[in-house]
């Protein structure tokens, strides 16, 4: 594959250290230009019943206003990896915000719950590809040396859009319409698109011998698609009982299984390279997030519930009781690159992870008179040592491979982050689900019935406990593989030939290594 580089753009001395001011744009066009699609995956939670009403619709019919969203994101983002090595990184940044923006438009027009739903899969797919190949546009153009200082600012969009969605999407339906839910995209899309044209550059040049393996499409997307249906209906429908969601989930993990096998023999470049895992540093960066994902997106549906329902705060206030965990999140975020001088991406992990099991315990703990403060305080320690675990190991991972394979990486990332964080949702939703109904007085109300603040509703106050507990484990869990992380970084090589990443035949992942060696 050529690594022709462009004339000029956030590339200009790549791997010297020194973060240029079109590094700088790059990476706010990306957080920016993500923060819509990760918004989608939230905003619209809350106007399930007046969609239904809107269109005359049943709850069960207007779910897959959101399931499909989320089948189809998770759908197109194994084709980002080819997608961005065929037809450059910011070609396909352009096309994913377009197609975001069209789905946006269309759904914001629709006239009945199938049109909404077809838009919705446009959207989804517009809304997959944008992440995952912007992530690898900046991992190309950053380099390993100056990534894990660019990799806060774009990861800081994942951590609040899940948090702002739902009282966003409340106001909007309240005092606008729901139509407003997808027409707000519209000028993040436009921004983006001309940010990127005029600023973005790609660093590895397209390789039109790039071939799609079209075997592997054919079972992962199918297999996700399945898999991850079944995860929905699970969550949805409090358990794992169902015919049809263990029907789901069986042949998912089946054909899953088939195309982990096919991608690992295959000599042609498999749809999503499994054999990235091959690299250490990349696969136990991956492993730790998967866990931490669990662990962060799983409680997202607990912890504003708890107190939706057990407190009786409106949607508004239930998001702002969630902020100090974005404020600890953020903390993280600038205190990451001291840190990591200091520590070395290993054990800033490992502290991370250690700070997010303290700030976990209270709400495993929690009663239905909890001390706010002491809550807030737990939060803004869970959310710093997420963002003090979570960073370091997705710029270990992304930093570990060349630049020319950015986008089969960052496509692969992105993909076991999304199972990872359905299946938090939908297991955890699942285990909350179980322990609510365990509480319920027989022959009293259903939980759809029970007063928001009344007795009844603090007597399921110790419900909320299971799920973060499993929380706990999974954060807990994430330890291991953030041992086996790299040590403080080596000084980069003098580069041979205008590349230091590729130096010798050695990526960032050997040079780590050998450091963690020397100074682990």
């Amino acid at each position: 594959m050529s690594t022709e580089q462009a004339p000029s753009g956030p590339e200009s001395g790549a791997d010297s250290g020194r973060i240029t001011p079109e590094l700088w744009w790059l990476s706010a066009i990306m957080a920016f230009g993500g923060f819509a699609s990760l918004l989608d995956s939230t905003i619209i939670n809350v106007a399930i019943g007046p969609l239904a009403r809107n269109f005359d619709s049943s709850i069960s019919t207007v779910q897959w206003v959101v399931t499909g969203y989320l089948l189809a994101l998770s759908a197109a983002i194994p084709l980002s990896g080819w997608a961005a090595a065929r037809f450059g990184a910011k070609q396909m940044v352009i096309l994913a915000q377009v197609l975001f923006l069209l789905g946006s438009v269309l759904a914001g027009l629709a006239w009945s719950t199938s049109s909404l739903i077809a838009f919705r899969l446009l959207q989804g797919i517009g809304g997959g590809l944008a992440v995952p190949v912007g992530q690898a546009l900046l991992a190309q153009a950053a380099g390993p040396q100056r990534l894990g200082r660019l990799m806060g600012i774009v990861s800081i969009p994942s951590m609040f859009a899940p948090l702002v969605g739902p009282s966003l999407g409340g106001v909007l339906v309240d005092h606008l319409s729901w139509r407003w839910l997808f027409f707000i995209n519209v000028p993040f899309c436009l921004i983006t698109i001309v940010l990127v044209a005029l600023k973005a550059n790609n660093v590895v040049a397209p390789d039109k011998d790039a071939k799609l393996d079209v075997v592997g499409m054919l079972l992962l997307m199918p297999g996700l698609t399945a898999f991850l249906y079944g995860l929905s209906e699970a969550g949805a429908k409090g358990g794992f009982g169902d015919t049809r969601t263990i029907l789901a989930l069986v042949a998912g993990v089946v054909v899953l299984a088939v195309f982990a096998l096919r991608a690992l023999r295959v000599r042609l470049e498999p749809l999503v390279d499994l054999r990235l895992f091959k690299r250490s540093a990349f696969r136990n960066g991956t492993l730790a997030n998967l866990s931490l994902s669990f662990a962060m997106y799983g409680v997202m549906i607990p912890l504003p519930m708890y107190f939706q329902l057990v407190h009786g705060s409106s949607v508004t206030k239930s998001a702002l009781l969630l902020l100090p965990q974005s404020i600890g999140f953020l903390i993280g975020v600038v205190l990451m690159n001291p840190l990591t001088a200091m520590l070395g991406a290993r054990w800033l992990s490992v502290s991370g992870v250690v700070l997010a099991v303290i700030g976990t315990i209270p709400f495993a703990l929690i009663d239905s008179d909890p001390n706010q403060v002491f809550l807030s305080v737990a939060m803004i320690v869970r959310g710093l040592g997420l963002g003090a675990s979570m960073l370091p190991t997705m710029t270990v991972a992304f930093s570990s491979v060349p630049r020319e394979l950015a986008p089969k990486a960052t496509s692969g990332f992105n993909v076991f982050q999304r199972v990872a964080s359905s299946l938090g949702t939908a297991v955890l939703a699942v285990v909350l689900q179980q322990h609510i109904e365990d509480r319920l007085p027989a022959g009293g109300p259903p939980l759809a019935q029970v007063m928001p603040g009344s007795h009844m509703a603090k007597d399921l106050a110790t419900s909320f406990g299971p799920p973060f507990w499993w929380a706990l484990v999974f954060t807990a869990l994430a330890i291991v593989p953030c041992l086996f992380l790299p040590g403080r970084a080596a000084l980069p090589a003098p580069a041979r030939g205008g590349d230091a990443a590729a130096e010798d035949g050695k990526d960032m992942t050997t040079r780590a290594d050998e450091s963690a060696v020397n100074t682990g």
